[in-house]
Parts: C-alpha cells; sequence; structure tokens
C-alpha cells in the first residue's frame, strides 16, 4: 500500500511540475537503426531549481539492451544530491519498474545529472549512452 501511495505521489509531481523542470533521458545508440536521434541540447541557460525540491525525471529504453541485463546508475555532479531511486535494472530491452526518479540538490551551483551503463552477468557492453536535452540545473537557496 504505501508503495502505491509514492508510486501516485511520483506521478502527481510529474504531471504537476512546472514545465521544464523534468529531465528525460533516452537511450540512443547511432549503430542502431532503430534508436532515436539524441536529444538537441536547448542552449537555454540550466534550469533554476530550488535546494530540497524534488526534481522529477525518467528513463526510457526503446532500443538496444536486447542482448541482456544491465544496471543504469544516476549521478549528479552536486555530492549531497539525493535520488529517489538512482539505479534501475534493464533486462532484455525493458526497464524494471516505472523509469521515475526525483533528485534533491543540496548545493547552490550548477549541477549536471548524468546516467551510467553496467553489463550485467556477462552481457555484451553497449555502445550508446543515455541522453538529455537538459541535464543542467541551476540549484538556489529555497
Amino acid at each position: 500500500m504505501r508503495a502505491a501511495l509514492r508510486g501516485l505521489a511520483l506521478v502527481a509531481l510529474l504531471l504537476g511540475a512546472r514545465p521544464g523542470a523534468c529531465q528525460s533521458f533516452v537511450y540512443v545508440d547511432a549503430g542502431i537503426a532503430a534508436c532515436p536521434a539524441a536529444p538537441v541540447p536547448t542552449g537555454a541557460a540550466p534550469k533554476t531549481v530550488r535546494i530540497g525540491a524534488a526534481v522529477p525525471g525518467s528513463i526510457k529504453v526503446s532500443c538496444g539492451f536486447d542482448q541482456g541485463s544491465y544496471t543504469v546508475r544516476l549521478n549528479a555532479t552536486d555530492p549531497g544530491a539525493r535520488f529517489s531511486q538512482n539505479s534501475f535494472l534493464v533486462n532484455f530491452g525493458r526497464v524494471v519498474g516505472s523509469g521515475t526518479y526525483t533528485v534533491t540538490f543540496a548545493t547552490a551551483g550548477v549541477h549536471r545529472v548524468s546516467a551510467a551503463i553496467t553489463p550485467n552477468m556477462g552481457s555484451p557492453a553497449l555502445q550508446g549512452r543515455f541522453a538529455s536535452a537538459g541535464d543542467e540545473f541551476n540549484a538556489v537557496p529555497p
């Protein structure tokens, strides 16, 4: 019951967030025709967020990953950043779970969020990467 309520709260947060506050990672691989093109960086200034406010995000896989099991781990340049979920399991092309997360920054300044892929149990390495149109956030005091 508690997990269901937490999931509903996260969905509400994702739907109610102000435009541009979300981060969406998509897996891209130029060597796989079925993969989407990498998102074009907006060139805009980093998104301003309040320290301590949860910023929603998601990861999406629509290609690659089909030959095994992988762990995707989220990282932030803010050493005090907290993720509601910082790692995801991707099994044979599908993200296990919703693929959604929140990140809460603790330190003022411009920070970047990234995603790293690790093969599990002898799965082949992937050539692609997770990309996002906007991966920089300017964390400001509340």
